[in-house]
This record gives structure tokens, sequence and C-alpha cells, in this order.
């Protein structure tokens, strides 16, 4: 459960008689296994009971605590802190049966809650302080100092400073009854004051008169026991002892030194960073997230941060990296220079820039550039620019100068320039192909810029950025702290054999073959005690209930007993959800995600939270789109949603707002406490969460929109999944459940679990075990045997073989600064060399192969840039001249432009995926045995549903034509295409091809662009503005003028309102795009005075 560091810190802790320090996480991991499953099956149970287990964690927090504030082993301080409050975190978890139980502050005593958040933060915890301070309860406190100190606490912990800055501990009256409570306030006081002063501090205000340590040290003086004489004859002495008071101030006076050094305010400028730009920024982001966490300041120690110096960071999920590469952007920024930050899919982007804007928003503006024209970017990139890898090989390719004042490119999730293992696959991943073709480009082409790479799952991290130091020249770090701010307790779903026999018993008696097939079985999760599968240790091995439900398993027709993985998941699930925990269970394609969120929404009582005005607003717009509520994904009202590829861009944000809404702990409020989602989208949900549960450890292929071919989940893949569980200063101790696709059955008495390979990946010491293969070496292994080669493949030798400006050819530029290349160098340089050699020679036979027809220089770049054959760039050059130029919708330059791959119309693999055509097309794309004529009618097709998709159609009227078209055309089989009662054809359509249609738009702008250059032709404005015409579904372009002018835009709404404004319209086809801003600007005056005059 702890990460290597954790366990090194508890394992520092003092000796005690009879406590080896040596298993302090075991005895703390197992006392979170007991109350993450004694909560599910004992909610009727006194909180009072407790086991063996607890009570010896009651006795560490008590000893441990004794041993911080009494200062006994000074050297020990942050370990014992640390072994302290993880106790008092577990009897906290315990307490949490009984809600609003109000927080201790007295003269005598301060509650372990407090204590619980004060030693988190001398142990350099501060998101475990958090987590802790939110059960800091003021309410019901009748004096008003000690309200404030409660709530100081609670701020100061939680990162909210503004209320306690500006609250003046002087208007808390101090009522004079009881002399030894009047006394205590005003000790109180002094540490109400100490916490205040600490909070200034970290908001970068000045506070030079006041003494903290002085302050503390006078508290404890007078709190100490004390006697004094009585006088007036009479005979004796009083005994004076504020025990609360030394106590909180003996625990606040160790944490001062941490606390002040981890103020952000206090990171010094770093070089090439203009100072007073530095300090302002440090102030504005202060004030919300004032304190860095351990492993931050680790980072920043290592220069990271200054310009020239570049990073490979491969730390654990939800360590903190995105903070990390925030304060190396801000340095950038405030150095003068540009920002690229690669984000690894389309859907993510908007994420990236929404989170973002926060944090570097008062430096310079976050922009997505994913969909922009050229036109709309100008000469340079926007000073923060948000994009995919792909997007931006595509801009380096037609626009190198476009980053001409980049300084720094953060690469997100960079795992993304891995090919797949060449052990288990040949494919040729495309989308790793691009990515590192990005990196590689963009080296070469900025090679001053640094370069910040992210990602959880990569391990060897120092190979990676010895790599990028010898392709550079420039110094990387490497840093890999597997420090977290929370942690997961693993679980496997495992089955008493002896149970289910029972439950087949009971099961044979039934009287329907259904019923027949459903062995009730109760579910058991199988913990580790220690990191790492140890099966022949069964002593580290811990068995518990997970329910008390009996989900049944279920017979297949060839009589084998299966997990029945969607129900169990479901049923967990909607346990926990029950006890108001958040839970995401992944699941392996979009049906398991329905099927699994409406089971538990029949299973629990329904939400009572509303959806509050910004995400009503989403849900009339995403109503709109579809054209039907039973055909939309709306998570209002329930408890349990879903979140996969085939939700709308806004229907994702929808979904992911209202799981997010905060709910008071131990409430009545009933909200959206379940998202079932497909594993395909783990490393983008960034989501606050208790439970994690993974139903099953495979994806359909079907739901892969890279048509993966693979079906097992790699072990990173399922690490990754699992580490969503737990969020920093929400929930530090996350339970991450694995559903195994076959059930684990176990004598429960001998505890002989098989040595299957999904518990090794389950407890698997470290998430980063992702190897990076080169995709590129890959490739060209591929190239030297194998003759059968894909549009892909074709694509990458061309570049290869293309000489650059310069005059180098690609292979040198890309291969010989290859990774594989490298790596093979350090390996036996004589032998790389041989490699490469053998290589080019292969490369230049798979050249000779492809027999491209003899084109223009720019032809052949630009087909280069695109990884499209040169004829195809040839064909649309000669097709210019019947090019539709005075009109000015999407509709009809994309009739013009399918028309004219339909010449050929086989070329339709040159910018359409085959999964996605199947996705949409189903047995009208595949039941052929005529590739031509499909393609050719499948091109009509699209041209079809482009119109309606920029013609204000619903999803739903999209989907009835589809149905139909697929019907039609489908052949003979036994039963017809299913009508989707969520419109998943349409869906796919808007999310999968619309995409590819606009890469397409996007070589047609390139190739205008180059002959406009040559004085060839005029440039189009239409055309530049039609890849995010096509994409987001625009008429033309007023329709998008219209559409990003408004937060929430629906795509059916701003076409009607387009057409409705179109009367007024004056700008044509030629007209730059803010004369059709203007246009709409003016439209809209217009039609509002007509509106008022009626």
């Amino acid at each position: 459960m702890f990460d290597p560091s954790s366990r090194a810190l508890l394992r520092q802790a003092p000796d005690l008689p009879g406590l080896d320090p040596e298993i302090l996480d075991e005895l703390l991991t197992a006392a979170h296994i007991e109350l993450a499953t004694a909560r599910l099956l004992a909610s009727k149970a006194e909180p009072e009971t407790v086991s063996k287990t607890i009570d010896q964690v009651r006795r560490l927090a008590s000893t441990f605590e004794a041993y911080v504030a009494l200062d006994l082993r000074p050297e020990q301080t942050r370990s014992a802190a640390f072994v302290a409050a993880s106790a008092h975190q577990v009897l906290g978890r315990l307490r949490e049966m009984v809600p609003d139980r109000p927080t201790v502050i007295s003269s005598d005593a301060i509650g372990s809650t407090v204590s619980a958040t004060l030693l988190f933060l001398i142990a350099d915890r501060a998101a475990d302080a958090a987590e802790a301070a939110g059960q800091l309860r003021a309410r019901g406190e009748p004096r008003a100092v000690r309200r404030s100190l409660i709530l100081g606490i609670r701020e100061l912990a939680t990162c909210n400073l503004g209320p306690l800055v500006e609250r003046d501990l002087y208007d808390d009256r101090i009522a004079q009854d009881d002399s030894r409570e009047v006394a205590t306030d005003l000790l109180f006081r002094e540490c109400a004051h100490v916490v205040q002063v600490l909070a200034l501090k970290a908001r970068g205000q000045a506070t030079p008169d006041f003494d903290i340590r002085g302050r503390l040290e006078q508290v404890i003086r007078l709190s100490e026991a004390s006697v004094v004489a009585i006088e007036n004859d009479v005979t004796g002495a009083a005994h004076y002892q504020f025990a609360g008071p030394h106590h909180l101030a003996s625990l606040l006076i160790r944490l001062v030194d941490g606390v002040q050094e981890a103020m952000l305010v206090n990171i010094p400028a770093p070089s090439g960073a203009k100072a007073e730009a530095w300090s302002d920024w440090l102030l504005s982001q202060a004030q919300s997230r004032p304190f860095l966490w351990v492993n931050h300041l680790k980072a920043v120690k290592t220069g990271y941060l200054n310009r020239g110096r570049s990073m490979v960071m491969t730390s654990p999920t939800g360590s903190g990296k995105t903070t990390l590469s925030i304060l190396k952007i801000a340095a950038t920024l405030c150095a003068g220079e540009s920002v690229v930050y690669l984000a690894p899919t389309h859907a993510l982007v908007d994420q990236v820039e929404t989170d973002m804007s926060a944090q570097i928003g008062s430096l310079e503006d976050v922009s997505v550039v994913e969909d922009l024209a050229l036109e709309e970017l100008g000469d340079r990139l926007p000073t923060f620019s948000v994009m995919t890898p792909e997007r931006c090989l595509a801009l380096m390719g037609f626009a190198p100068e476009l980053f001409d004042k980049v300084g720094l490119l953060v690469f997100d999730e960079f795992h993304l320039i891995s090919a797949d293992d060449p052990a288990s696959s040949t494919k040729v991943n495309a989308r790793a192909i691009d990515a590192m073709l990005a990196l590689l480009t963009f080296m070469r082409h900025r090679k001053k810029a640094d370069l910040l790479l992210l990602s959880a799952m990569v391990a060897k991290g120092g190979d990676i950025a010895r790599w990028l130091r010898g392709v550079s020249g420039r110094e990387v770090e490497a840093f890999d702290d597997p420090w977290k701010p929370t942690r997961q307790l693993r679980s496997c779903v495992i089955y008493d054999l002896d149970d289910i026999a029972d439950g087949a018993t009971k099961a044979a008696k039934e009287k329907t073959k259904k019923a027949k097939s459903r062995v009730p079985a109760r579910p058991f999760g199988l913990f580790s005690l220690i990191s790492g599968w140890h099966p022949k240790r069964p002593e580290k091995i811990v068995v518990q209930p997970l329910s008390d439900h009996r989900p049944p398993l279920v017979w297949n027709a060839n009589q084998r007993l299966t997990s029945n993985r969607n129900e169990v998941a479901g049923q967990l699930a909607a346990d926990y959800a029950s006890l108001g925990k958040r839970v995401i269970v992944f699941c392996n394609d979009t049906r398991a995600c329905g099927s699994v969120a409406g089971q538990i929404n029949e299973l629990i009582a329904p939400a009572t939270v509303t959806l509050d005005e910004t995400q009503l607003e989403m849900r009339d717009a995403v109503l709109t789109d579809v054209g039907s509520q039973a055909a939309t994904f709306d998570p209002s009202g329930c408890r349990a949603a879903v979140h996969h590829g085939d939700l709308l861009p806004m229907e994702r944000r929808l979904v992911e707002s209202v799981f997010r809404v905060r709910r008071e702990a131990g409430g009545e409020d009933k909200g959206l406490d379940v998202i079932a989602a497909t594993s395909t989208i783990a490393q983008g949900l960034n989501l606050p969460c208790d439970v994690v549960i993974l139903a099953g450890t495979d994806r359909s292929t079907a739901d892969d929109p890279n048509g993966n071919p693979r079906t097992d989940l790699r072990p990173h893949e399922i690490l990754n999944a699992l580490g969503r569980a737990g969020r920093a200063a929400y929930a530090a101790t996350g339970l991450a459940i694995v559903v195994p696709a076959t059930p684990i059955k176990v004598e429960l008495d001998d505890l002989e679990i098989p040595d299957q390979q999904i518990l090794q990946t389950v407890f698997s010491e470290q998430d980063a075990c992702e190897e990076i293969h080169d995709p590129i070496e890959l490739l060209l292994d591929t190239v030297e045997v194998s003759a059968a080669l894909d549009a892909k493949a074709h694509s990458i030798i061309r570049r290869l073989s293309a000489v650059t400006a310069a005059g180098e050819s690609g292979f040198d530029d890309i291969v010989g600064r290859s990774l594989g290349f490298f790596r093979r160098k350090e390996a036996d340089s004589r032998a790389a060399d041989q490699w490469l050699k053998g290589r080019r020679v292969a490369l230049k036979a798979a050249e000779a192969s492809l027999e491209d027809p003899p084109v223009t220089d720019w032809q052949r770049e630009l087909a280069v840039r695109n990884g499209v054959p040169p004829h195809f760039i040839e064909r649309l050059v000669r097709a210019l001249d019947q090019a539709p130029v005075d009109k000015g919708t999407t509709e009809d330059w994309m009739t013009w432009l399918l028309g004219v791959v339909a010449e050929h119309p086989q070329d339709i693999s040159i910018f359409m995926r085959e999964t996605a055509l199947e996705s949409v097309f189903g047995r009208a794309y595949t039941n052929s045995t005529k590739p031509k004529a499909t393609a050719r009618r499948t091109l009509g097709a699209l041209r079809d549903l482009t119109a309606m998709w920029c013609g204000g159609r619903t999803l739903v009227e999209i989907e009835e034509w589809l149905l139909a078209y697929v019907r039609k055309h489908e052949g003979e089989v036994t039963k017809s295409a299913p009508r989707s009662s969520t419109a998943q054809r349409a869906r796919r359509f808007a999310i999968r091809i619309a995409p590819d249609l606009g890469f397409l738009c996007g070589v047609l702008g390139q190739v205008i662009a180059f002959r406009a250059a040559a004085g060839e032709g005029p440039l189009l404005p239409v055309v530049e503005m039609l890849p995010q015409m096509v994409r987001a579904g625009d008429h033309d372009r007023h329709h998008t003028a219209l559409r990003q002018m408004r937060t929430v835009a629906s795509r059916v709404a701003t076409y009607e309102a387009s057409v409705k404004l179109a009367k007024h319209f004056s700008a044509l086809s030629t007209a730059e795009m803010d004369a059709v801003r203007d246009d709409v600007n003016r439209a809209m005056i217009i039609e509002s005075f007509d509106d008022f005059g009626e």
C-alpha cells in the first residue's frame, strides 16, 4: 500500500518494546484493509467495536504522538509524526461511522483530528494533512477563540488561506467567567496568531515583527504544570496545568520549519526568468496553491526550472507531475519564451486548457490550436499552445516557422512514443510513429528549447534522459521519485470453493435454464500486506469478504464458470456508493458500461442533487444536438453514469462536472457517485475517486478507436487504471479492486493461491513498468523482412527517403537520432553501424517498390509532410480547376472534394482509418467482395453524412439514415443490423470520421497555400477554415463564428440561429474571417433591434 519512500520513513520510527519498525507498514495496511471492508459488512455495527489490529493502531497513535510533542528523538521526528498521523488517520476513518462528531479542543486536550492534521504537516505530508483537516468541525464549539483556532488549522492545512488571513482574531470575545477557561482561551489565541502568521507568510505578506517560535515557547512555558501557594491564611497550594494548549503549541513548533520550507513563494527565480515576473506569478499562485509537496521540493532542487535544463519525469500516477510542469511552464513564460504542451488525445486537449488556464492564466492565455486554421494562427504559435502530437507533427511539417519562439515542449503521457512490444505484436503503431516523429522533428527545429517529458508508466526513465542528452547535447535530468500523496489498497476478487459448491447446488434446483446457470457466490478480496506478490508467504496475505451480497457467477455454453464480472463489479460499486464513496468502474466496452451503470441505478436510491445553471445549459445543448433524451448519456438524477469514447465532448464535460460536485460528508444529499468507463480512457480520467473497480483485464477491439488488435490490457494499463483510486486532499487512501475475467477459486482454509499473472500485476511494486520500444526501429526491421506494408509504413518510407532543405537525407536526420539506434550504439557501436547500413539498403529497395510517379518538388514535399502518396497531391492540384471557389458552405466543398477522391475510390484509405469506417458502416463496409465499388459507395455516403452533420441535423436523424443505409448494403445476413438506442453510428461518425475528413481538408488547404505562394492561384479563406468546420459540424464560416462566440454551444442551435440571421449577412466566400465575424456581430445587433421592435 505504501510507496517505497513512505515505507522507508515509517521504518525510521523509534523502536518500541515488542514493536518492530520494519512491519509498521504492514500493521497500518492491515488496519486499512479491515476498515475498507468492515464498513460494507458491518454498517449497522457499533463503531467502537474494534479488533486487535485497531487497538494496536490506537496505541501507536498515542505513543508516537508523545515522541513528537516531547521531542524525545529529534532526528526521528518526521518518521514518528508520520506513524502517529497515519494511525490517527485509520482511527478517523473508524469514527466516520458517527458523522459530525465535534472537534475537541479544551484546556485538557486536543482532538485526534487536530493532532493528525498537525502531525502530517510535521511529516511533510501536506495532502494527507488536507484530508485529515476536512474532518475538523468548529460547529458546536461554544467559545469563539476556539472556533477560530479550529477553522484556522483547517484552512492552513487545506490551503484555503483567504478567510484565515482576513480574520480579526481580536474580534473573538472571551467570556469572563471561569478563570481557567479564560486563561485557556488566551493561550489558544496565541496559537491562532501563529497559524495566521504562517498563512500570511505563505501568501508572501511580510510579518517581520512576529516571533513565531517565541510566541509558541511562551505558550508552552505558561501551560506547564505549576504550583502557586494560596494566601490569606489558607493552607495548601493551587495546581495549574493547561495540557491542551501545551500539546497544541508543542506540535505547532515542530511544523514551523517544514511548512515554511514548503511555501511556494520561497522558490527563487530560475536562471533565465525575469525575477519580477516570477515573483508576481508566485504571489498569484500562492492564493490558491501556497505549498509544495515533498517530491516537488526535491525536483526543484535538481535545477530543472533553470533555462537550458530538461527533464524526463516518471513519477507515479497522482504524484503531482502537473504541478511540476506548471512550474517549468511558468519559468519559461517568465523568460519571455513560448510553450507547446502535447496532450495525448484530442479529448484531453480541452481538459488541459481548462486546468492550465487556472494556473498560468495570469501570465499568458492558454490556447488550444488543435482545430485552428493557419489563418487564425498567424506567424507564430500562441504563447502557450496545447495540441496533440499528431497536430504538432503536421504544423512542424507545413509551417515550422510557427515554432520559432518556442522555448519549452511539454510531452504529457510520453509513452505514446512507444511501439507495442515486438514480442506480442508486429503491427506498426501509427500513433507511436507520429508521436516519435513529432518529438524528433521539434528537437531538430528548436535545438535550444527545453523538454519536459511526463509519464507514470515508463520504466527506466534514465535511459530516455540519456538518449535525449545524446541527441540534443543538452542537460536532461531523470526524475523518478516513487513518492506520491495517495496510497492504493489493491485487491483481487477470489471465491471460496466450498461457497461456490453450495451456490451450484442451490442453482441446480432452480426451474429455468437461466436461473440454473447463475451460481450465487460471495466475493472475497485478496490483499497483500507487502509490495509484490508472494504466494509462498501466506502470513503476508489477507482475505476479507467484499460484500454481504452474493452476485452470481455464470455457467457459459461450454459449462465453464465465468466471473460475470460486470454484475459483480456493479454490485460492489453499489455497495460503496451507498456509503457515500465515489467509484469508477472500468469496463471492457461501451455496452458493459451501460449495463453496469443501469444495474447500479436500479440497486440504490436516485440522486437528489440538482444540476446547477451551467450544467443545465450543457445538458440542454446536448439534448438539442442529439435530438432525443433517450439517446443521450444524461447523468441528471442518476447515481451512476457512463464515460467512454462515444460521448460527445459536451456530454463528457457534463458527466465529469456532475461527478465532481462536492457534498457534505455524511450528509443526506445523494449525487452521481459512480462512473462506468472504458479502460481506453483511463489515462485521461482525472476525477476525485475513493474506489476503482476493474471489471476484467481486457478490452473489446471493436471499442478501441485505434483498432488495436490486442484484447488483453497490458500491465501498465491495468496499473494506470488502478492508480486512479484515491486523490490528494480528497481520499489519501484509495481502494482498487480487480474482478478477473476468469474467477479465481481457492480453499480459504489453507489459502493456496494459484500463481496467476494477474496477481503479479495487481500487486506489482511499481506503476512504471512500460518499456519504450522505438517504432522507427520496428518499422525499419519490418521493411527489411516484409513486402506487405500498410499506407502508414509507405508514408514513413517516403519521409525517410526524402532530402531536407539542408541537403540531409530523412534517414540520417531521423534514424541517426532514433532511440533504437542510440541503444544499439551504446551496446555495440560497430554492430549499430552495420544495422544502420543494412536498413539504409532495405529502405532504398522499399522506396523503389512504391513506384511513385514523378511530381514537382513541392508536391513531393507536401506528400511527405502529410504522409500521403504524391499521386494524391497531384490529383488534387489538377482538380482545383473545378473547385467551387465561389461557394462558402462546407457541403459544397466536401461534395467536390470527396468527388475527387471517388475518381480513385480506394484512395479513401489514405485519409480514413479502416476501423473508423467499420465502426460507422459495419457490415455495409466489411461484407464486400468488390472493394472498389464499396469504397465508391462509402464515399457517397460520407458526402451525404457530411451534408447532414453540417446542416443542423440531430444525431438521431443521422442515425436513422445510417441504419437504413447499413441494412440496404450489408448483404445477405441472418439478422439485420440492430437499431442503436444511443445513435451509436452517428456518434462514431462525429467522433471518429469527422476528424479524418478534417485531415483531408487540411491537405487541400496546404495545396492551395503552396500554389498561392508560387503565384499560381489565390488563397481561399473558406478552405483554410474547412478542417475545423467539418470537425465541428459547421454549415459555413458564419456558423463557425456564431458557435465560437458561445461558451456552451450547440451545433444544431447555432445552425438554426445562423439560418435566422443569414438575411443580414453580406460577407462573401472570399472575405477574411474577421469580416465574417463582423458580419455576425452586425446581424445579431440588427436582429436584437428587430426583436425589440416586435
